[in-house]
């Protein structure tokens, strides 16, 4: 961290390093989940070429099976006329985005989309393999940075969920009036976001005041962002981050979302309530299920707010 906006690299060789450069790595993943609930990594184990196999899988789909279909749509249609005069505040309604999501883990949905040929199935497959276990390390690094015992967080989130949303947010006629992804935080665990090489957008809220942007990828870097369970789980040592998408009038942004999430069934509460006022504000136990359940009607909402309504509901 160089500079006051310049968000975190981690250089994850570093764990399999000596005990030296362990540490200091693990230091360096403590004080990005710490201070800003955000980072990259870099040397991730996950291969670069199926990670442009991705990609290119992505653009092919949207470019033959939703660009038609988003730019025939009411808001895409609509919004021309809806901007009207300036000064108006982006709508709190809609999001300007093609999106789908993938199920992989318990369950792979991947069959509901006859459309994805079976090589892009295989490579998609391969892709979120190499995601999972890069996601399942991350937690077991949170879990030790947290002083909790090896496998803490595994068996938390045991069976895990794991989904990804591929999003495409094309350029916007008026993009002063609407949000390619209104602000909100994560409901789930881990979060690892393969995006465009090019096109910009994603805006992170950091210390509550400053928004900042999370510029394209640079090589075979990918960025890892936490969600409300992590936050509870660690009894709000590290929070998860209020994010949006500014909708761009120039150029499409890809995104390519895979979470790392807890079952449905799996009961969340902090780790280490005891003594700590912090930690006893945090709700739980609770199914993570029930938590997603109501997070729908409330995720542009306020975090804290849906925690203290998931407390009192919940438990």
């Amino acid at each position: 961290m160089t500079g006051q906006t310049e968000i975190p690299v981690i250089d994850l060789a570093g764990l399999t390093a000596g005990a030296e450069e362990r540490s200091r790595t693990m230091a360096r993943l403590h004080e990005a989940c710490r201070d800003w609930g955000f980072f990259w990594v870099e040397n991730h184990g996950v291969d670069a070429a199926l990670m442009d196999e991705v990609k290119r899988f992505v653009y092919a789909h949207y470019e033959e099976h939703l660009e038609a279909r988003f730019h025939a749509s009411d808001l895409a249609k609509n919004l021309p006329a809806a901007a009207g005069a300036g000064g108006e505040e982006p709508s709190d309604k809609v999001d300007w985005e093609a999106t789908y999501f993938i199920q992989h883990r318990p369950r792979n949905t991947a069959a509901d989309f006859p459309e994805i040929a079976p090589p892009a199935r295989e490579a998609l497959d391969a892709y979120v393999d190499q995601m999972v276990s890069l996601a399942e390390r991350l937690g077991e690094c949170v879990g030790l940075n947290l002083g909790l015992p090896a496998g803490h967080v595994a068996a938390a989130f045991a069976p895990p969920f794991v989904g990804t949303k591929f999003a495409m947010y094309p350029p916007c006629p008026r993009p002063g009036h609407v949000w390619g992804l209104r602000a909100h935080t994560d409901a789930g665990g881990i979060i690892l976001l393969l995006q465009d090489d090019a096109v910009g957008g994603l805006e992170f809220l950091r210390g509550g005041a400053e928004w900042v942007p999370v510029g394209p990828t640079r090589g075979a870097r990918l960025f890892v962002n936490i969600g409300d369970q992590i936050e509870v789980i660690s009894g709000g040592a590290y929070r998860s981050v209020v994010h949006r998408v500014a909708a761009g009038s120039e150029g499409r942004r890809l995104s390519v979302a895979t979470f790392y999430n807890p079952g449905p069934d799996a009961m969340v509460a902090p780790a280490m309530r005891g003594d700590d006022a912090a930690a006893a504000a945090y709700p739980g136990p609770y199914r993570f299920g029930d938590y997603l359940e109501y997070y729908q009607g409330t995720k542009f909402g306020d975090k804290d707010a849906r925690f203290q309504a998931v407390k009192k509901l919940l438990g």
